[in-house]
């Protein structure tokens, strides 16, 4: 297993490379000079110049790809064009946000959907996994921003349980663990519903797949409890695809915020590219993907290990 692991990690500066090709492409095959438009139409020629050849905007691209690709090996990301501070600056007050965001969305997907995926296989085809069907179905059908504003209106507004901003602010600090964990109520659930619906529907199917299998028939044979089966042998086998799917979900979290952190205005990455976007910021753009693409790897790396302690037969076989 750990040979297998060791595999993965050779191969991820190879697929950041490819990473760090594809998104510099991108951005820059995008329309809009960042200089003019951060400057302005009206500045004058000298100055535009001035400050593109302070950014290496005045090199040809190949050149301008291998100074970025020379600073990344350094850890240095290059300076936001807009806001001109480092972008591991940027990076040090975002990325913990959106982390603890995307922690309480996966938090809040997995005590609803592990519970609700075991039951609805357990009670298959009753009306208990009917409504856990159609809960799953509402979940993909909602947009997170249009839940996000529902449940604003019903428990900020209305019943005034949860606040609408305050994440990232320091006057939550004296408040105790629940002023600190309030803001990120409403934006989790928001966030992690369609989660919950992947992985309820995933776990459900992988639940009544394991438990047709000829093992359980035997483990009920046996006379084992109820209990032990459902939990030791069925849970147990089923969780293997739920492990990839969540660290696979994890990692998409962190990137795609963006409308959860503009309706509660949050200050995290998700904020932070879309305005690096529309700024043509270069490099806020890619070095937040590389982070985002770094996630993706040690997610997938982490699913890799923890199949071996679901499953110690994969461990075996790698």
């Amino acid at each position: 297993m750990w040979g297998h692991v060791v595999k993965r990690l050779i191969q991820a500066p190879l697929i950041l490379l490819i990473v760090s090709a594809a998104i510099f492409a991108i951005t820059r095959a995008t329309p809009g000079d960042p200089i003019q438009i951060m400057l302005g139409s009206q500045t004058s020629p000298d100055a535009v110049a001035a400050l593109r050849s302070v950014f290496r905007l005045d090199e040809p691209l190949h050149i301008q790809f291998f100074f970025w690709l020379g600073d990344l090996l350094r850890g240095d990301f290059g300076n936001s064009i807009r806001l001109n501070i480092p972008v591991l600056e940027l990076l040090s007050e975002r990325l913990p946000i959106s982390l603890t965001l995307a922690g309480s969305a996966m938090f809040f997907a997995f005590i609803v959907s592990i519970p609700l995926g075991i039951i609805a296989a357990i009670k298959r085809n009753t009306w208990i996994d009917y409504l856990a069907t159609g809960y799953t179905l509402l979940g993909f059908a909602i947009p997170n921003f249009a839940l996000a504003i529902v449940l604003i209106y019903i428990f900020s507004i209305q019943l005034g349980w949860f606040p609408i901003t305050g994440i990232g602010s320091s006057s939550n600090v004296g408040e105790g663990v629940w002023g600190m964990v309030r803001p990120y109520v409403l934006p989790a659930v928001a966030l992690g519903t369609l989660q919950t619906a992947v992985f309820t529907r995933l776990l459900r199917s992988s639940m009544i797949d394991v438990l047709t299998q000829d093992y359980i028939r035997t483990a009920h044979a046996k006379g084992l409890r109820p209990s032990t089966i459902l939990i030791i042998h069925a849970l147990r086998n089923a969780m293997i695809p739920f492990v990839t799917m969540a660290a696979i979900q994890f990692a998409y979290l962190i990137g795609a915020q963006v409308t959860i952190e503009y309706t509660f205005a949050i200050p995290g990455m998700g904020s932070a590219i879309l305005s690096a976007v529309v700024n043509r910021d270069f490099p806020v753009v890619q070095g937040f993907v590389i982070i985002v693409a770094i996630f993706f790897l040690i997610a997938n790396i982490v699913a890799d290990i923890l199949y071996s302690v679901i499953d110690p037969r994969i461990r075996h076989e790698s």
